[in-house]
Order: C-alpha cells, then structure tokens, then sequence
C-alpha cells in the first residue's frame, strides 16, 4: 500500500511540475513563450522611471499602458519587425517576419539603475500568397508559440531559430532607451 501512495504523488508532483525550454532570450513555459531582457542605465528608480516613461511614450506600438507598484504593464499593438535593418532578405524571411503585424502584452520593472521588460502572449497576423485563379492573399493569423516550437512544447524548431534570434533582436532595439 505505501508504494502505491509514493507512486500516486511522484506522479502528482511529475503532472505539475511545468517544463521551460529556452532559446537566447526566450522562454517556452505553460504554452507560452516570453521574451526577457535587462536593461542597464545609470540613475536612481525614479530617474530610470521617467525615462522608461519617455521610451513608452515614444513608441507607436504600445497600448493601454498601466502604472503599478515596480513598473508598467501594456499591450502591443502593430509591432512590426524591420527585418532590412538586420540585414535579411524577403526570400530567406517567412511572411509572418517580414510583413507581419504583431500583438502581445508586456511588462516593464523598474529597478535603481535598471530595468526588465518581458513580452509575451505573442500573435501575428500576415497574409499568404493563394493558389486559386483570382490569385488573391488570405490573411494568416497564429500564436507565435505555435509557429516556433515543436509540438511536444518543449522543444524550439530549428528552422524557426534564426527567424527568433530576428524577433528578439528587434524587440531589444525597440525597448531599449535611446542615447543621449
């Protein structure tokens, strides 16, 4: 009787217990993927507020931004990369890169000379090419979960890994505060 009590809560504990895949500055967890960078700068907390407060401001794509007692939470709206300035090209760049709009939330901590910003529940919208007579483009929509991780959820596609490595980059220069 008391094996198969420890095999009913080994099993319990395996069941909750939750698996985090990692790629540079992502994180696979829950269904989810985030993305996480810590940024450093000179100052004191309420210095670096104002001027996270500026960055967010500035920027065409954050939405619905909300003061909390460490940073700010928001929605982004419209993101899209400049997948030029990375040096890619339209051939060796999926659509949803390249021509994609993109959502999310994300959060910003304030901390005495720095400060933290994740992103996450990430979809895209883009349009892809028809086949059909009329040769007309039908939107494409799609977790960004989805299009770079294996099924298992474990596990990131190695074909979409590059592409990746573009998202994040795209996302550090967009939150990072400009130089003075």
């Amino acid at each position: 009787m008391p094996l198969k009590l420890i095999f009913l809560l080994v099993l319990a504990v395996n069941s909750y217990g939750q698996t985090i895949a990692r790629f540079e500055t992502f994180e696979a967890r829950n269904k989810d993927l985030y993305w996480q960078m810590a940024f450093d700068c000179g100052g004191k907390r309420d210095s670096v507020r104002a001027a996270v407060v500026q960055m967010l401001k500035s920027k065409f794509f954050t939405f619905n931004v909300i003061r909390n007692e460490v940073g700010y939470n928001g929605e982004l709206k419209h993101y899209r990369i400049d997948c030029k300035r990375y040096g890619r090209s339209y051939l060796n760049t999926p659509r949803m890169f390249w021509d994609g709009e993109w959502v999310g939330k994300f959060v910003v901590e304030v901390f005495d000379g720095r400060y933290t910003v994740k992103v996450y529940a990430m979809y895209y919208e883009s349009v892809a090419p028809s086949t059909d007579y009329y040769k007309t483009e039908k939107p494409v929509k799609g977790r960004l979960f989805d299009a770079v991780m294996r099924k298992d959820g474990v596990t990131f596609k190695k074909n979409q890994q590059a592409h990746l490595a573009l998202l994040g980059q795209s996302l550090r220069d967009s939150f990072s505060l400009p130089l003075e």
